[in-house]
């Protein structure tokens, strides 16, 4: 699985980083400005990390493998030149994991507020962006069914290339990576959820 991870992200990086090729599919393009809306699909590699208080008041550190699962996301932003797009998003997943014998199901919802930078004005960005966000945990554990929510501060960060294919909408590849953190949940503390996602990326800009 981590073999996997690495040669996927790597491959979205080599994409991204092949600008000057990918100016030659670039089909249309008007000034960024106005309304944009735009949703994401993709794959997201998932690990979540948590510390156990014992009968001592010590803590053991654990961890669940790394999973894959289906991610994605909607947006609504404004472009303020072609350089700059404040966006106020809301992404999700859900994933399974297994530890000490037992199944878990997780699943988040993220609210967040970013912007996205282009450097060059089209092609290539990179964003940042918090907000909250929660975890939804259930355990099945033999004859006990066992569900927990909690909140949290949620940390974005990803890189992208846009591709535009008419005046007014585009596709683009992208990575993002996510940190999800609430503390105290479910009887673990320290609780902690990391996502690295390789997202199929549509956009529409509305003057």
């Amino acid at each position: 699985m981590r073999t996997l991870l690495k040669y996927s992200l790597l491959t979205v990086f080599l994409v991204l980083i092949c600008t000057d090729s990918a100016m030659a599919f670039e089909l249309g393009g008007h000034d960024r400005d106005g309304m944009t809306v735009g949703f994401t699909i993709g794959a997201g590699w998932t690990s979540m990390e948590f510390s156990i208080p014992d009968d001592n008041g010590n803590t053991v550190g654990g961890n669940t493998d790394t999973q894959v699962d289906l991610t994605g996301g909607l947006t609504l932003g404004w472009a303020r030149s072609d350089h700059l797009i404040f966006s106020l998003g809301i992404h999700g997943w859900k994933a399974r994991y297994y530890y000490l014998g037992n199944q878990y199901s997780v699943s988040t919802t993220q609210f967040q507020a970013d912007v996205s930078w282009f450097p060059r004005g089209k092609g290539f960005w990179l964003r940042a962006g918090i907000g909250p966000g929660n975890i939804s945990f259930n355990a099945v554990i033999p004859q006990i069914n066992v569900t927990f929510q909690e909140w949290g501060w949620n940390l974005v960060g990803g890189a992208g290339y846009e591709f535009r294919v008419s005046d007014t909408s585009a596709i683009g590849l992208e990575y993002e990576y996510r940190q999800l953190g609430v503390g105290a949940f479910s009887g673990l503390d320290d609780t902690e959820i990391f996502s690295h996602n390789a997202l199929l990326s549509f956009r529409w800009y509305m003057d």
